[in-house]
């Protein structure tokens, strides 16, 4: 599967819409891939949002994967101790 890109900021403000529209993606049993290499930014919003969107494609079947991030994306994944929960991020 090709990786979806996402860019920019992930945040308060675009979480809501970004999530609504992964959701709408994520199929029964399928594996979601984003690639994060151009996400300049992500905060906790960003942060919760793909912690929801990894509970629901497990509760389907399947995955959310995180490819390629930026080093600022790895950061936060740390910082927030959620790096265990997408190991393929960096």
């Amino acid at each position: 599967m090709t990786a979806i890109p996402m860019r920019g900021c992930i945040d308060v403000n675009t979480a809501p819409a970004l999530m609504r529209e992964l959701m709408a993606r994520l199929g029964a049993g399928g594996e979601l891939r984003l690639d994060m290499s151009a996400v300049t930014w992500i905060d906790s919003a960003g942060l919760a949002s793909l912690v929801q969107l990894l509970a629901e494609a497990r509760r389907r079947g399947g995955d959310l994967i995180l490819c390629s991030a930026s080093d600022g994306v790895r950061r936060m994944l740390r910082l927030a101790r959620l790096d265990a929960l997408f190991p393929g991020a960096g």
